[in-house]
């Protein structure tokens, strides 16, 4: 009788392997009962041990497991983690010890997510492909009133790359976009080919390669006027793009759109000083400069991707070197003055120094070139670097699997563009007026404030937001005092 029910156990399990389950179906009881051990759990992951993973598995299995399939709960803190070897056990669902049991990659979380959506989070190459070789859909999206609805992993991993803090720095406060100057192409360009970016690069092609109707997807940030995912799209994704002959669809809808809009101007013979006539050639103007990115892709994309993944430990100076040379020698390079890097802001967030010794440099680590694999095959900490290479250029609690949540956190490297900047004037503190950026990089609705650019940019303090921060609660202090 127990062996029959091991192998109806086993039975629906593997049939529940990698249906996609939504929404979440955990009992509230048994949410109770994994929330009581999570901290136990959470120790075992932050080590990626098996052998521990087990033990607590058979001593608490009644709190991981609800209709014969690990809660999603539970792969969603082992993906948090980047808890690979852990991830693989309970996916794979082999050793006895789970008795047939295992997690399913596509079964939604209570807050309206995948398992995907969390690895694309993490910028983990290798969960990623864990979770597809598993089963895995790249093509599920979110849902619920928790979360911003129908994301794909994709816009996960691209919207969350438009938040790179060099993009951010640099971009946001370029008003070239809006005047047609092709100087921002070049410099969007130019980031995107640091070595920073290759993780974040490196997701989203891996995500790209698996979701279906991904030209549309670009065409979708296109007519948003959308150039950065856009632009990140193209540039991990275009070797997709060459397959599915996407450059030409997209090359003839962008012209089908100028052409539309000459005719509608044609057509409405209205003044060159209206409103409508001024977002009418705003639009134009986005359409050309696409057509431009498209164009440089097309011609530089596959030698510019080739440098990425063959010098993820070069210099900036170099990069900016190399990158300026593939693009004037396929003939789409800048007429006059070349990108210099003095005038780039490229600082990263300072959250702190990894754990463990490491023989990479923070931009390659956790997605290193085959060379550096083979080298380091034997490093037992590169979990812990993989995450330190992604939080110190991505705030995780600004992704947009959050954007809904509700939260107050302060975190040491909170950017300089996420409170109010004070200056003292003559002993007293007043607020400088700001002015918001309207370009937006990503497709959800962010506002930034604007910050002056010193001469000599330096690196942002760990204690400057908090410093910030007391000076803001003083002030409103001092203002209830009056009421």
């Amino acid at each position: 009788m127990r062996e029959y029910m091991l192998q109806l156990q086993r039975f629906l399990a593997d049939a529940r392997a990698t249906n996609i389950i939504s929404p979440d179906r955990t009992p509230k009881e048994t949410l109770v009962k994994y929330y009581g051990i999570c901290d136990r759990l959470l120790a075992v992951l932050q080590k990626d041990s098996v052998p521990r993973f087990l033990r607590i598995f058979e001593k608490y299995r009644e709190c991981l497991v609800s209709g014969f399939v690990i809660i999603p709960q539970t792969l969603d803190l082992i993906i948090l983690e980047n808890a690979l070897r852990c991830a693989n056990l309970v996916l794979e669902g082999k050793s006895p010890k789970l008795c047939g049991v295992r997690a399913n990659p596509n079964y939604m979380t209570s807050f309206g997510y995948f398992l995907l959506h969390q690895a694309a989070e993490s910028f983990s190459v290798e969960m990623v492909e864990l979770l597809l070789r598993y089963g895995a859909s790249a093509n599920q999206r979110t849902s619920g009133n928790k979360i911003i609805e129908g994301l794909l992993p994709l816009h996960v991993a691209i919207e969350n790359t438009c938040q790179h803090k060099y993009l951010e720095d640099n971009l946001l406060v370029d008003e070239n976009y809006r005047k047609g100057n092709v100087g921002y192409i070049y410099k969007l360009i130019h980031l995107l080919c640091l070595p920073e970016m290759k993780i974040f690069l490196d997701t989203t092609r891996l995500l790209a390669a698996h979701t279906d109707n991904v030209v549309d997807e670009l065409l979708n940030y296109i007519e948003h006027g959308k150039i950065v995912p856009a632009a990140i799209l193209l540039l991990a994704a275009q070797r997709r793009f060459r397959k599915l002959n996407g450059f030409d669809m997209i090359k003839n809808r962008i012209d089908d759109s100028i052409f539309s809009l000459i005719r509608e101007g044609c057509g409405l013979q209205i003044g060159k000083n209206t409103k409508e006539a001024k977002q009418r050639k705003e639009k134009e103007v986005h359409f050309y400069n696409v057509l431009f990115l498209v164009r440089i892709i097309l011609k530089a994309g596959e030698a510019l991707d080739a440098y990425i993944q063959t010098h993820s430990e070069a210099s900036h100076h170099e990069v900016h070197g190399k990158v300026s040379a593939v693009l004037k020698s396929y003939d789409v390079g800048p007429l006059g003055k070349d990108i210099c890097i003095e005038d780039l802001q490229c600082f990263p967030y300072d959250c702190g120094g990894p754990d463990g010794d490491t023989d990479l440099t923070k931009a390659a680590t956790g997605s290193p070139t085959p060379e550096v694999k083979e080298k380091n095959a034997v490093a037992k900490e590169r979990r812990v670097n993989h995450l330190y290479a992604r939080d110190q250029f991505f705030p995780v609690w600004r992704s947009v699997l959050t954007a809904r949540f509700i939260t107050k956190i302060f975190p040491p490297y909170t950017p300089k563009k996420e409170l109010p900047l004070y200056t003292s004037d003559g002993g007293s503190e007043k607020l400088r007026a700001e002015r918001h950026s309207h370009i937006l990089l990503g497709t959800l609705e962010r506002n930034y404030p604007r910050v002056r650019v010193a001469s000599k940019p330096t690196p942002t303090s760990k204690y400057r937001s908090r410093r910030l921060f007391g000076t803001a609660a003083s002030t409103v202090l001092k203002m209830l005092k009056h009421v």
